[in-house]
């Protein structure tokens, strides 16, 4: 039964076929001014936030105001690219047309039972300046609209409004009690020019509650005056102004009958944000050297050169991370690419070129997720994966339909929700959580990854991690698994290479009229777009129509019926506080990406004594790690491949001051957001591991001609030999020299890395937390490594390089926001399959 809130109306209701007279009487009358700025806010200082007063919570049952709110963003200074993380008390619950509570809102597309007219939604805005105006709110219903004109007016010209990415803009839900939270990605002028965000132009965060009110002026003489103290249209059924339902509004003619926004704009709370420097910040100026390679790294690197440009002896350092890391190896060592290059696995053939490795940082791959509740429609933060999931995932080997019965999944569940690995793996409690179905609220369960594109040093070692299990193996070999799933067969070994590999390639083309070609697309935009992807919740399927050559790409989830899951680095899936599913590691424990969990695995590695880098020894039942039950399984240690010879004077020595530097456990290895320390998603080095970067540095500025590990120059007469002392000792000489071991193998991780380094004897005590700085990152809740392989990552290059030369301080090169063309033509008329792959595309 529908319940209306009583209480005094001003004007009766209209009858509807009046209301229509009064709206087009509206449009044609003069638009009704309201002010747009509101009073600023004196914000309190918290250690964990900021806090200010929220609006006064509405009564929708006596049409009474009580006592404010009160609302809390954290962290408010010192921003970058990142998550904030919104609470707020003492509002007014969010509910449906039946005055029942409602868990989440959708985003403005949908159209679902818990949706846009969800009652007293409250919405989040990032916004120019310190006191803005709705006009200054990126997402909101006049950004970048005429300030000057109120709430009636043209609609701003395209382009205008969300010229960099779709709307950062938040909403969301109240519970019962009046208390509710939200995350809201913020961006520095970086990522939005029009924003503007940095250390000198001020930016803030708009909490807005719509407590309804006759913000459309349909109950009013005359029609068209807002009047926000007219609570009759708040749940009216036809109107509905509580809702989101009113938000642009837009009649015919392609005016702006009211923004809707008028009545909700005067709830409005502002809480001042400060952005820290960017490399953008830094003083343009010739790079003192440049880098290439390794993406994962990004994070951490674009930390490090902003500190070090801003230093009082700057040094700029010129740093382009696409392209792939086998080619910015293959480019380094022929002396075509950066004068650095950043890896995360070695070079394993004889050097063409005298340099050395030096370990910069720890960090990790991470499995990403954003699945809600199918009951509570609230996010899910705890998941669980294994080896044999992760690579039915990424082989399309779920259905993707309960009708489908193509050949190659014939029989296999539809996807990683209905199989039973994964439900035994992730057992459903009396209080959840609820996982939902493959086909929820009309759009597919994306259970098939956001993936880069193009050859990677984390897709080798994340499928080589992956092969090195027994289960997943037999797996990937083509037997069943306990319940009966198989391999899609388009992936046996007779017509693909299996795992290890370089790069995904998705392989099944078949089913009805070739529809599976288009349900996954490893993305080519790096891993920038990935997490792009990830945080608009927007698969990397494609329509299997064919319209005009085109295939469109696939709609974003919505809110309360996510279920979406992404690989990329540590580094941005903790900058973004998205939850990482928990993996597991040989001695049987499931973890995730922390501090501890990355330096427990890299106290682990064993020492390759051929280029003296160090990985985790997968699949080796007798190493240090199998017996770790605190490792995390894809923790990866980041290498800078430095030249020894045939670089100038200056250029050796900004090279070794910047290693020095970002690896001294009182600079660089300071956890932190703050320049020049070590960005979140990351892990210090090992005692080990900075002297081992301090050695190889001393190489750099000395020219001494060193080798990694113990190679020597060919000529010599000794060649490369397992065991020696330091890396680039250049000698062949030292400890274990002559142990006759082959090059492939692996030496204690106690062993000498350099002339007088300490063995890997554990976590280094110099990765200190600085104040202010979480020493948690974690979220809340055998194979030889591929051969390096160009494709279409080496055509890439080149203009990855130019791309780079010109961005000599700004930041990494632009995303390339594409994905794969589609193969062969489908006609229409694919009815329940395009239905079920697609949703409702948008």
């Amino acid at each position: 039964m529908r319940v209306r809130p009583s209480g005094p109306r001003i004007g009766s209701r209209p009858l509807q076929a009046w209301l229509a007279a009064v709206l087009t009487w509206t449009l044609g009358a003069a638009a009704v001014l309201l002010p747009l700025g509101g009073t600023g806010v004196q914000q309190a200082q918290a250690a964990a936030g900021t806090t200010v007063p929220g609006p006064a919570r509405w009564d929708p049952f006596t049409w009474t105001s009580g006592p404010p709110g009160s609302v809390t963003v954290t962290p408010t200074s010192g921003l970058g690219n990142q998550v904030l993380h919104v609470t707020w008390s003492g509002f007014t619950p969010t509910v449906d047309a039946d005055f029942q509570p409602v868990p989440v809102v959708l985003n403005s597309h949908g159209t679902s039972g818990f949706d846009k007219v969800a009652r007293y939604p409250v919405r989040i805005y990032q916004c120019k300046g310190e006191q803005p105006q709705i006009t200054d709110c990126y997402g909101s219903s006049l950004y970048g609209a005429d300030p000057a004109k109120g709430f009636l007016q043209d609609f701003p010209k395209p382009g205008t409004t969300t010229p960099e990415f779709p709307s950062n803009m938040v909403i969301a839900a109240t519970r019962p009690d009046g208390t509710g939270e939200a995350d809201i990605e913020v961006w520095t002028a970086q990522q939005s020019q029009t924003l503007g965000c940095d250390p000198t132009h001020k930016c803030s965060l708009v909490i807005e509650a719509n407590y309804g009110g006759d913000s459309v002026g349909a109950y009013q003489f005359p029609a068209g005056e807002i009047n926000c103290d007219d609570h009759s249209p708040d749940s009216d059924g036809l109107f509905n102004t509580a809702s989101d339902n009113v938000v642009a509004v837009e009649n015919t003619g392609g005016k702006r009958f009211a923004s809707g926004e008028a009545c909700a704009w005067k709830n409005h709370v502002v809480v001042p944000l400060s952005f820290g420097p960017t490399p953008a910040a830094c003083t343009a100026r010739n790079s003192d050297f440049s880098a290439i390679g390794l993406e994962m790294a990004d994070r951490a690197v674009q930390q490090w050169r902003t500190g070090l440009c801003q230093d009082s002896s700057p040094l700029t350092v010129q740093y382009t991370s696409g392209g792939g890391e086998p080619q910015a190896r293959g480019s380094f060592l022929r002396r075509s690419g950066g004068d650095i290059a950043l890896t995360a696995i070695p070079d394993r053939n004889p050097p063409t070129r005298p340099y050395v490795y030096a370990p910069l940082a720890t960090s990790a791959i991470s499995v990403v997720y954003l699945v809600d509740d199918g009951v509570s429609r609230r996010q899910i933060r705890a998941l669980r994966l294994n080896q044999r999931l992760l690579a039915k995932m990424l082989t399309q080997s779920y259905r993707l339909d309960a009708g489908d019965e193509t050949d190659s999944v014939k029989g296999n569940p539809i996807c990683l929700f209905a199989d039973p690995e994964f439900l035994k793996l992730n057992p459903t409690g009396d209080n959840g959580p609820n996982w939902p179905g493959c086909l929820a609220g009309g759009s597919f369960a994306a259970t098939a990854p956001i993936v880069v594109g193009g050859t990677t040093d984390l897709v080798t070692r994340l499928t080589t991690w992956i092969a090195a299990d027994p289960d997943a193996a037999q797996f990937l070999q083509g037997a069943a698994d306990p319940w009966g799933m198989h391999l899609d067969t388009k992936y046996l070994r007779s017509s693909y290479p299996g795992f290890p590999a370089d790069a995904f390639q998705p392989q099944d083309f078949s089913g009805p009229k070739n529809w599976k070609q288009y349900e996954w697309n490893p993305v080519l935009g790096g891993l920038g777009q990935v997490l792009r992807m990830a945080l608009e919740v927007r698969p990397s399927c494609l329509s299997p129509d064919d319209i005009q050559g085109q295939h469109a790409k696939c709609r974003s989830q919505d809110n309360g019926q996510r279920a979406l899951f992404a690989v990329m680095d540590a580094g941005q899936a903790q900058a973004m506080s998205l939850p990482e599913a928990e993996l597991p590691n040989p001695a049987g424990a499931f973890t995730t990406p922390t501090i501890g969990s990355m330096q427990a695995a890299a106290a682990d590695m064993p020492l390759d004594a051929v280029t003296g880098t160090q990985q985790l020894p997968y699949g080796d039942a007798e190493s240090a790690y199998a017996k770790d039950s605190r490792a995390y399984p894809l923790t990866m240690v980041q290498y800078a491949m430095l030249p020894t010879q045939g670089v100038s004077a200056d250029k050796a020595a900004a090279i070794a001051r910047f290693v020095r530097t970002v690896t001294d456990p009182a600079q660089g290895q300071i956890y932190g957001r703050r320049p020049g320390q070590l960005a979140v998603g990351f892990a210090g080095l090992t005692d080990s591991q900075v002297a081992a970067a301090k050695a190889a540095a001393g190489h750099v500025a000395a020219q001494d001609g060193a080798l990694p590990g113990n190679q020597t120059a060919p000529g010599n007469g000794n060649g490369p030999a397992a065991g020696g002392e330091g890396q680039g000792s250049g000698t062949g000489t030292g400890a274990g020299a002559n142990s006759g071991t082959d090059n492939g193998s692996y030496i204690s991780a106690d062993t000498p890395v350099g002339a007088g380094v300490p063995g890997a004897t554990g976590p280094s005590a110099g990765a200190k937390a600085s104040a202010g700085a979480s020493p948690r990152l974690g979220a809340a809740a055998a194979g030889q490594a591929a051969a390096d392989r160009a494709g279409l990552a080496r055509l890439m290059l080149p203009v990855v390089l130019a791309t780079g030369a010109v961005l000599l301080v700004g930041g990494p090169a632009a995303l390339l926001l594409g994905g794969t063309s589609a193969g062969a033509a489908l006609r229409r008329g694919t009815g329940r399959i395009r239905a079920r792959l697609l949703g409702r595309n948008g």
